[in-house]
Protein backbone atom coordinates (compact mmCIF):
# COMPACT_ATOMS: atom_id res chain seq x y z
CA UNK A 1 0.00 0.00 0.00
CA UNK A 2 1.47 3.35 -1.01
CA UNK A 3 1.99 5.93 1.66
CA UNK A 4 0.41 9.31 1.11
CA UNK A 5 2.96 11.84 0.03
CA UNK A 6 2.72 15.58 0.28
CA UNK A 7 2.29 17.22 -3.07
CA UNK A 8 4.81 19.82 -1.94
CA UNK A 9 8.41 18.68 -1.81
CA UNK A 10 10.85 20.04 0.75
CA UNK A 11 12.99 22.73 -0.84
CA UNK A 12 16.76 22.61 -0.64
CA UNK A 13 18.71 25.76 0.25
CA UNK A 14 19.83 25.99 -3.39
CA UNK A 15 16.20 25.96 -4.51
CA UNK A 16 15.29 28.55 -1.91
CA UNK A 17 18.03 30.81 -3.22
CA UNK A 18 16.80 30.26 -6.77
CA UNK A 19 13.34 31.33 -5.72
CA UNK A 20 14.79 34.25 -3.76
CA UNK A 21 17.97 35.41 -5.53
CA UNK A 22 18.74 37.81 -2.69
CA UNK A 23 19.16 34.96 -0.19
CA UNK A 24 17.47 34.63 3.16
CA UNK A 25 18.92 37.66 4.91
CA UNK A 26 18.14 40.43 2.46
CA UNK A 27 14.97 42.00 1.09
CA UNK A 28 15.07 42.14 -2.69
CA UNK A 29 14.69 45.36 -4.58
CA UNK A 30 12.51 45.37 -7.72
CA UNK A 31 15.63 45.59 -9.85
CA UNK A 32 16.84 42.29 -8.41
CA UNK A 33 13.90 40.31 -9.74
CA UNK A 34 12.38 39.96 -13.16
CA UNK A 35 9.06 38.80 -11.83
CA UNK A 36 7.55 37.47 -8.62
CA UNK A 37 5.42 34.58 -9.75
CA UNK A 38 2.66 32.99 -7.74
CA UNK A 39 4.81 30.32 -6.11
CA UNK A 40 7.53 32.78 -5.21
CA UNK A 41 5.06 35.20 -3.71
CA UNK A 42 3.30 32.57 -1.63
CA UNK A 43 6.60 31.22 -0.30
CA UNK A 44 8.36 34.54 0.08
CA UNK A 45 5.39 36.40 1.51
CA UNK A 46 6.12 34.97 4.93
CA UNK A 47 9.36 36.98 4.99
CA UNK A 48 7.27 40.06 5.67
CA UNK A 49 6.39 38.69 9.07
CA UNK A 50 9.82 39.53 10.45
CA UNK A 51 8.69 43.12 10.65
CA UNK A 52 5.41 42.40 12.40
CA UNK A 53 5.15 42.30 16.18
CA UNK A 54 1.50 41.23 15.99
CA UNK A 55 0.67 38.05 14.09
CA UNK A 56 -3.06 38.66 14.01
CA UNK A 57 -2.37 41.21 11.28
CA UNK A 58 -0.71 38.46 9.24
CA UNK A 59 -3.41 35.85 9.64
CA UNK A 60 -6.65 37.72 10.35
CA UNK A 61 -8.86 34.98 8.92
CA UNK A 62 -7.44 32.45 11.39
CA UNK A 63 -8.04 34.59 14.44
CA UNK A 64 -11.43 36.15 13.84
CA UNK A 65 -12.94 36.86 17.26
CA UNK A 66 -15.36 39.24 18.85
CA UNK A 67 -13.76 42.67 18.95
CA UNK A 68 -12.99 44.43 22.21
CA UNK A 69 -11.11 47.60 21.23
CA UNK A 70 -8.79 48.93 23.90
CA UNK A 71 -10.45 51.73 25.85
CA UNK A 72 -7.36 52.64 27.88
CA UNK A 73 -3.69 51.99 27.33
CA UNK A 74 -2.00 50.12 30.17
CA UNK A 75 1.30 50.80 31.93
CA UNK A 76 2.08 47.83 34.17
CA UNK A 77 4.89 48.54 36.67
CA UNK A 78 6.45 45.88 38.87
CA UNK A 79 8.03 47.14 42.10
CA UNK A 80 10.26 44.08 42.36
CA UNK A 81 11.16 42.56 45.70
CA UNK A 82 8.07 43.07 47.86
CA UNK A 83 7.54 46.64 49.00
CA UNK A 84 6.79 47.77 52.54
CA UNK A 85 3.13 48.83 52.44
CA UNK A 86 3.63 50.85 55.64
CA UNK A 87 5.98 53.07 53.64
CA UNK A 88 3.90 53.14 50.46
CA UNK A 89 0.17 52.43 50.44
CA UNK A 90 -0.74 51.95 54.10
CA UNK A 91 1.03 54.16 56.67
CA UNK A 92 -0.36 53.77 60.17
CA UNK A 93 -1.14 56.53 62.67
CA UNK A 94 0.83 55.07 65.56
CA UNK A 95 2.41 51.91 66.91
CA UNK A 96 -0.05 49.12 67.57
CA UNK A 97 0.10 45.71 69.18
CA UNK A 98 1.65 44.18 66.09
CA UNK A 99 3.52 46.95 64.27
CA UNK A 100 6.90 48.50 64.89
CA UNK A 101 6.73 52.09 63.69
CA UNK A 102 9.94 53.57 62.35
CA UNK A 103 8.57 56.85 61.04
CA UNK A 104 6.51 59.81 62.13
CA UNK A 105 2.89 59.62 60.93
CA UNK A 106 3.06 63.37 60.42
CA UNK A 107 5.57 62.81 57.60
CA UNK A 108 3.13 60.71 55.58
CA UNK A 109 1.78 62.53 52.51
CA UNK A 110 -1.92 63.22 52.21
CA UNK A 111 -3.31 62.55 48.74
CA UNK A 112 -4.35 65.92 47.31
CA UNK A 113 -8.08 66.55 47.52
CA UNK A 114 -8.74 63.38 49.53
CA UNK A 115 -10.57 63.08 52.81
CA UNK A 116 -7.48 62.08 54.76
CA UNK A 117 -6.03 59.30 52.54
CA UNK A 118 -2.28 59.14 53.16
CA UNK A 119 0.61 57.39 51.45
CA UNK A 120 4.30 57.03 52.32
CA UNK A 121 6.59 59.78 53.54
CA UNK A 122 8.82 59.72 50.42
CA UNK A 123 6.02 59.99 47.87
CA UNK A 124 5.03 63.70 47.66
CA UNK A 125 4.83 63.77 43.85
CA UNK A 126 2.56 60.74 43.73
CA UNK A 127 0.38 62.19 46.51
CA UNK A 128 0.02 65.36 44.43
CA UNK A 129 -1.64 63.34 41.63
CA UNK A 130 -4.77 63.66 43.74
CA UNK A 131 -8.05 62.74 42.07
CA UNK A 132 -6.24 60.61 39.49
CA UNK A 133 -4.73 58.35 42.19
CA UNK A 134 -6.45 55.34 43.74
CA UNK A 135 -4.71 53.68 46.70
CA UNK A 136 -5.39 49.94 47.06
CA UNK A 137 -4.76 48.43 50.49
CA UNK A 138 -5.09 45.05 52.17
CA UNK A 139 -4.41 42.83 49.14
CA UNK A 140 -4.31 39.22 50.36
CA UNK A 141 -1.39 37.65 48.49
CA UNK A 142 -1.53 34.12 49.87
CA UNK A 143 2.22 33.77 49.37
CA UNK A 144 5.57 35.18 50.43
CA UNK A 145 7.42 33.83 47.40
CA UNK A 146 8.90 36.49 45.13
CA UNK A 147 8.18 34.55 41.96
CA UNK A 148 4.72 33.37 42.98
CA UNK A 149 3.67 36.81 44.20
CA UNK A 150 4.82 38.54 41.04
CA UNK A 151 3.11 35.95 38.83
CA UNK A 152 -0.07 36.18 40.92
CA UNK A 153 -0.20 39.92 40.32
CA UNK A 154 0.62 39.44 36.63
CA UNK A 155 -2.00 36.76 35.94
CA UNK A 156 -4.50 36.69 38.80
CA UNK A 157 -3.64 33.01 39.36
CA UNK A 158 -1.86 31.82 42.52
CA UNK A 159 0.63 28.99 42.52
CA UNK A 160 3.39 28.85 45.10
CA UNK A 161 5.65 27.26 42.51
CA UNK A 162 5.19 30.36 40.37
CA UNK A 163 4.46 28.15 37.35
CA UNK A 164 1.17 29.35 35.92
CA UNK A 165 -0.26 28.56 32.50
CA UNK A 166 -2.29 31.72 32.17
CA UNK A 167 -1.83 34.85 30.09
CA UNK A 168 -0.62 37.92 31.94
CA UNK A 169 -2.92 40.92 32.32
CA UNK A 170 -0.71 43.06 30.03
CA UNK A 171 -0.72 40.35 27.35
CA UNK A 172 -4.52 40.03 27.49
CA UNK A 173 -4.94 43.77 27.00
CA UNK A 174 -2.34 43.93 24.23
CA UNK A 175 -3.96 41.05 22.36
CA UNK A 176 -7.01 43.21 21.73
CA UNK A 177 -5.07 46.23 20.48
CA UNK A 178 -4.15 47.55 17.06
CA UNK A 179 -1.12 49.74 17.73
CA UNK A 180 2.12 49.32 15.80
CA UNK A 181 3.69 47.67 18.85
CA UNK A 182 1.04 45.94 20.97
CA UNK A 183 3.25 45.47 24.03
CA UNK A 184 6.77 46.52 24.94
CA UNK A 185 8.74 45.22 27.91
CA UNK A 186 11.32 47.68 29.19
CA UNK A 187 14.08 47.30 31.77
CA UNK A 188 12.84 45.78 35.01
CA UNK A 189 9.44 44.78 33.68
CA UNK A 190 8.10 41.27 34.20
CA UNK A 191 8.16 39.14 31.08
CA UNK A 192 4.55 38.99 29.86
CA UNK A 193 3.10 35.52 29.34
CA UNK A 194 1.76 35.73 25.81
CA UNK A 195 1.03 32.14 24.81
CA UNK A 196 -1.46 31.11 27.45
CA UNK A 197 -5.14 31.31 26.63
CA UNK A 198 -5.31 34.50 24.56
CA UNK A 199 -8.16 35.02 22.12
CA UNK A 200 -5.74 36.67 19.69
CA UNK A 201 -2.00 35.99 19.39
CA UNK A 202 0.38 38.72 20.48
CA UNK A 203 4.15 39.10 20.57
CA UNK A 204 6.41 41.37 22.60
CA UNK A 205 9.18 43.83 21.80
CA UNK A 206 11.61 43.26 24.65
CA UNK A 207 14.25 45.54 26.13
CA UNK A 208 17.06 43.15 25.25
CA UNK A 209 15.89 43.10 21.61
CA UNK A 210 15.38 46.83 21.11
CA UNK A 211 18.59 47.30 19.14
CA UNK A 212 17.72 44.42 16.83
CA UNK A 213 14.21 45.73 16.34
CA UNK A 214 15.47 49.21 15.51
CA UNK A 215 17.93 47.81 12.97
CA UNK A 216 15.09 46.35 10.92
CA UNK A 217 13.83 49.80 10.00
CA UNK A 218 15.11 52.46 7.58
CA UNK A 219 17.44 55.10 8.97
CA UNK A 220 17.00 57.85 6.36
CA UNK A 221 14.59 58.98 3.67
CA UNK A 222 16.56 57.30 0.87
CA UNK A 223 16.39 53.94 2.62
CA UNK A 224 12.70 54.45 3.35
CA UNK A 225 12.10 55.01 -0.37
CA UNK A 226 13.91 51.75 -1.18
CA UNK A 227 11.89 49.83 1.37
CA UNK A 228 8.63 51.32 0.13
CA UNK A 229 9.53 50.44 -3.45
CA UNK A 230 9.70 46.81 -2.33
CA UNK A 231 6.29 47.18 -0.72
CA UNK A 232 4.90 48.69 -3.93
CA UNK A 233 6.32 45.79 -5.92
CA UNK A 234 4.79 43.21 -3.58
CA UNK A 235 1.45 45.02 -3.59
CA UNK A 236 1.38 45.15 -7.41
CA UNK A 237 2.26 41.46 -7.59
CA UNK A 238 -0.58 40.61 -5.19
CA UNK A 239 -3.05 42.57 -7.27
CA UNK A 240 -1.78 40.89 -10.46
CA UNK A 241 -2.24 37.44 -8.95
CA UNK A 242 -5.72 38.32 -7.73
CA UNK A 243 -6.58 39.21 -11.31
CA UNK A 244 -5.25 35.87 -12.56
CA UNK A 245 -6.54 33.43 -9.93
CA UNK A 246 -8.95 35.46 -7.84
CA UNK A 247 -8.71 36.38 -4.17
CA UNK A 248 -7.52 33.66 -1.77
CA UNK A 249 -6.98 33.50 1.98
CA UNK A 250 -3.23 33.33 1.46
CA UNK A 251 -3.16 36.41 -0.75
CA UNK A 252 -5.33 38.25 1.78
CA UNK A 253 -2.90 37.31 4.55
CA UNK A 254 0.11 38.54 2.59
CA UNK A 255 -1.71 41.75 1.64
CA UNK A 256 -2.42 42.41 5.33
CA UNK A 257 1.23 41.84 6.19
CA UNK A 258 2.34 44.15 3.38
CA UNK A 259 0.04 46.91 4.58
CA UNK A 260 1.27 46.60 8.17
CA UNK A 261 4.93 46.69 7.14
CA UNK A 262 4.28 49.67 4.86
CA UNK A 263 2.74 51.56 7.80
CA UNK A 264 5.72 50.82 10.03
CA UNK A 265 8.18 51.97 7.37
CA UNK A 266 6.18 55.11 6.62
CA UNK A 267 6.00 56.02 10.31
CA UNK A 268 9.69 55.21 10.77
CA UNK A 269 8.92 53.22 13.88
CA UNK A 270 12.55 52.22 14.42
CA UNK A 271 13.58 55.82 14.98
CA UNK A 272 10.76 56.29 17.47
CA UNK A 273 12.27 53.58 19.65
CA UNK A 274 15.21 55.90 20.35
CA UNK A 275 15.31 58.95 22.61
CA UNK A 276 16.59 62.43 21.91
CA UNK A 277 18.30 64.44 24.65
CA UNK A 278 15.21 66.65 24.87
CA UNK A 279 12.91 63.65 25.38
CA UNK A 280 15.17 62.29 28.11
CA UNK A 281 15.68 65.64 29.84
CA UNK A 282 12.35 65.53 31.69
CA UNK A 283 13.56 62.44 33.54
CA UNK A 284 17.07 63.74 34.17
CA UNK A 285 16.81 67.39 35.12
CA UNK A 286 15.96 67.82 38.77
CA UNK A 287 16.21 64.08 39.41
CA UNK A 288 17.28 62.75 42.83
CA UNK A 289 21.00 62.27 43.32
CA UNK A 290 20.78 58.49 43.13
CA UNK A 291 18.31 58.33 40.22
CA UNK A 292 19.14 55.41 37.94
CA UNK A 293 19.87 56.19 34.26
CA UNK A 294 18.16 53.00 33.12
CA UNK A 295 15.00 54.00 34.99
CA UNK A 296 15.06 57.42 33.37
CA UNK A 297 15.38 55.91 29.89
CA UNK A 298 12.59 53.36 30.46
CA UNK A 299 10.09 55.93 31.68
CA UNK A 300 11.08 58.45 29.00
CA UNK A 301 10.66 55.87 26.22
CA UNK A 302 7.35 54.68 27.67
CA UNK A 303 6.09 58.27 27.68
CA UNK A 304 7.18 58.84 24.07
CA UNK A 305 5.60 55.65 22.73
CA UNK A 306 2.30 56.32 24.47
CA UNK A 307 2.17 59.96 23.41
CA UNK A 308 2.75 58.94 19.78
CA UNK A 309 0.28 56.01 19.97
CA UNK A 310 2.96 53.49 19.02
CA UNK A 311 2.15 51.05 21.85
CA UNK A 312 -0.94 49.78 23.67
CA UNK A 313 0.77 48.28 26.72
CA UNK A 314 4.06 48.96 28.52
CA UNK A 315 5.70 46.59 31.02
CA UNK A 316 8.46 48.09 33.13
CA UNK A 317 9.76 47.77 36.65
CA UNK A 318 11.92 49.03 39.48
CA UNK A 319 14.01 46.90 41.82
CA UNK A 320 15.31 47.54 45.31
CA UNK A 321 12.34 46.58 47.49
CA UNK A 322 13.72 43.40 49.07
CA UNK A 323 14.58 45.27 52.27
CA UNK A 324 15.59 42.72 54.89
CA UNK A 325 18.09 45.16 56.38
CA UNK A 326 18.73 48.90 56.75
CA UNK A 327 15.09 49.54 55.89
CA UNK A 328 14.95 53.32 55.95
CA UNK A 329 18.24 53.95 54.14
CA UNK A 330 17.53 51.64 51.20
CA UNK A 331 13.85 52.52 50.84
CA UNK A 332 14.42 56.25 50.91
CA UNK A 333 16.72 55.98 47.87
CA UNK A 334 14.37 53.70 45.96
CA UNK A 335 11.08 55.42 46.76
CA UNK A 336 12.46 58.90 46.15
CA UNK A 337 13.46 57.77 42.65
CA UNK A 338 10.11 56.08 42.01
CA UNK A 339 8.27 59.18 43.20
CA UNK A 340 10.25 61.40 40.82
CA UNK A 341 9.81 59.03 37.85
CA UNK A 342 6.07 58.59 38.33
CA UNK A 343 5.54 62.30 38.95
CA UNK A 344 7.39 63.19 35.72
CA UNK A 345 5.63 60.42 33.78
CA UNK A 346 2.16 61.49 34.90
CA UNK A 347 2.93 65.16 34.23
CA UNK A 348 4.03 64.25 30.70
CA UNK A 349 0.87 62.26 30.04
CA UNK A 350 -1.31 65.01 31.45
CA UNK A 351 0.39 67.67 29.32
CA UNK A 352 -0.21 65.51 26.23
CA UNK A 353 -3.87 64.94 27.13
CA UNK A 354 -3.18 61.20 27.56
CA UNK A 355 -3.61 60.60 31.29
CA UNK A 356 -7.34 59.85 31.18
CA UNK A 357 -6.76 57.33 28.38
CA UNK A 358 -3.81 55.62 30.10
CA UNK A 359 -4.14 53.41 33.19
CA UNK A 360 -0.98 53.03 35.30
CA UNK A 361 -0.73 50.22 37.86
CA UNK A 362 2.10 49.95 40.40
CA UNK A 363 2.29 46.65 42.27
CA UNK A 364 4.76 44.40 44.09
CA UNK A 365 5.36 40.74 44.99
CA UNK A 366 3.84 41.10 48.48
CA UNK A 367 4.30 43.31 51.56
CA UNK A 368 6.66 43.44 54.54
CA UNK A 369 6.27 42.23 58.12
CA UNK A 370 4.77 44.50 60.80
CA UNK A 371 7.77 43.73 63.02
CA UNK A 372 11.30 44.97 62.45
CA UNK A 373 13.93 42.21 62.36
CA UNK A 374 17.36 42.24 64.00
CA UNK A 375 18.89 43.92 60.94
CA UNK A 376 16.56 46.94 61.01
CA UNK A 377 14.58 45.59 58.07
CA UNK A 378 11.29 43.86 57.44
CA UNK A 379 10.79 40.37 56.06
CA UNK A 380 8.25 38.84 53.66
CA UNK A 381 4.55 39.30 54.54
CA UNK A 382 1.53 37.91 52.62
CA UNK A 383 -0.40 41.20 52.44
CA UNK A 384 0.31 43.79 49.76
CA UNK A 385 -1.01 46.94 48.17
CA UNK A 386 -1.11 48.74 44.83
CA UNK A 387 -1.45 52.18 43.28
CA UNK A 388 -3.71 52.85 40.28
CA UNK A 389 -3.28 56.11 38.40
CA UNK A 390 -5.07 57.78 35.49
CA UNK A 391 -7.41 55.96 33.15
CA UNK A 392 -10.30 58.28 34.17
CA UNK A 393 -10.46 56.33 37.42
CA UNK A 394 -12.20 57.93 40.38
CA UNK A 395 -9.25 58.67 42.65
CA UNK A 396 -8.40 60.78 45.65
CA UNK A 397 -9.44 57.82 47.81
CA UNK A 398 -8.42 54.39 49.06
CA UNK A 399 -10.00 50.97 48.62
CA UNK A 400 -9.33 48.16 51.08
CA UNK A 401 -7.77 48.15 54.54
CA UNK A 402 -5.58 46.31 57.01
CA UNK A 403 -6.05 45.89 60.75
CA UNK A 404 -3.65 46.84 63.54
CA UNK A 405 -1.63 43.69 62.88
CA UNK A 406 -1.39 44.42 59.14
CA UNK A 407 -3.82 41.67 58.12
CA UNK A 408 -6.12 42.13 55.13
CA UNK A 409 -9.69 43.03 56.07
CA UNK A 410 -12.92 42.37 54.20
CA UNK A 411 -14.44 45.31 52.35
CA UNK A 412 -17.65 46.13 50.50
CA UNK A 413 -17.22 45.30 46.81
CA UNK A 414 -18.97 48.52 45.76
CA UNK A 415 -17.40 51.03 48.15
CA UNK A 416 -14.14 49.47 49.27
CA UNK A 417 -14.78 50.26 52.96
CA UNK A 418 -14.48 47.63 55.68
CA UNK A 419 -17.50 45.49 56.53
CA UNK A 420 -18.16 42.20 58.31
CA UNK A 421 -16.72 39.27 56.39
CA UNK A 422 -20.10 37.48 56.53
CA UNK A 423 -21.85 40.27 54.63
CA UNK A 424 -22.90 39.03 51.14
CA UNK A 425 -21.14 42.04 49.60
CA UNK A 426 -17.86 41.39 51.41
CA UNK A 427 -14.66 40.61 49.54
CA UNK A 428 -11.07 40.23 50.66
CA UNK A 429 -9.07 41.95 47.96
CA UNK A 430 -6.62 39.83 45.98
CA UNK A 431 -4.62 40.16 42.75
CA UNK A 432 -7.56 38.51 40.99
CA UNK A 433 -9.71 41.58 41.83
CA UNK A 434 -7.03 43.97 40.61
CA UNK A 435 -6.51 42.00 37.38
CA UNK A 436 -10.21 41.70 36.60
CA UNK A 437 -10.83 45.37 37.33
CA UNK A 438 -7.91 46.40 35.11
CA UNK A 439 -9.42 44.36 32.27
CA UNK A 440 -12.79 46.07 32.71
CA UNK A 441 -11.14 49.50 32.72
CA UNK A 442 -9.04 48.78 29.63
CA UNK A 443 -11.27 46.45 27.57
CA UNK A 444 -14.78 46.95 28.98
CA UNK A 445 -17.01 44.81 31.17
CA UNK A 446 -18.24 42.69 28.24
CA UNK A 447 -14.77 41.22 27.82
CA UNK A 448 -14.93 39.73 31.32
CA UNK A 449 -17.13 36.85 30.12
CA UNK A 450 -13.88 35.26 28.97
CA UNK A 451 -12.09 35.66 32.32
CA UNK A 452 -14.72 35.78 35.06
CA UNK A 453 -13.98 32.22 36.18
CA UNK A 454 -10.78 33.42 37.86
CA UNK A 455 -10.61 37.22 37.57
CA UNK A 456 -13.12 39.48 39.31
CA UNK A 457 -13.96 43.07 38.49
CA UNK A 458 -15.52 45.00 41.36
CA UNK A 459 -17.13 48.48 41.32
CA UNK A 460 -14.89 49.77 44.11
CA UNK A 461 -11.90 49.47 41.75
CA UNK A 462 -13.58 50.36 38.45
CA UNK A 463 -15.44 53.50 39.45
CA UNK A 464 -14.73 56.33 37.01
CA UNK A 465 -14.56 60.07 37.50
CA UNK A 466 -17.74 61.98 36.77
CA UNK A 467 -17.53 63.51 33.32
Amino acid sequence: MRKNKSKYKKLSMREVRRINPCGTSKICLPSDLNEINRRQLLIGGACLTAYLPLSKFIFPSLYAQESYPIKKKLVWINMRGGWDILEVTDPKVSSTSGIDMIYDWGLANQVSGSAGTKIGRWLPNIAAIGEDLLVVRGVAMGTTSHNAGSVYMDTGVLSNSGNVNAASIPAIVASQGASTIPIIQLNGGSDPQTDRGLLNPVSVVRANNLSLYRSMFPEDSSEIDKKLSVMNYVKDSIEQLKGEIGSTDRLTEIASAEEKVRTQFSQNVGQKLSLTDAELSTFVEGAPENFNTGMAQSFALALKLIKEDIVDVVNLGVGGFDTHSNQSISLERTLTSVDFAIGSFVSGLKAAGKLDSTLIVLYSDFGRTPKINNSNGRDHWPVGGALMIGGSISGGRSVGATDDDLRALYVHKDTGVTIDENDPNAVQLSPAHIGGSVLELTLGSDYMKYRDSYLYNIPALTKLKKS
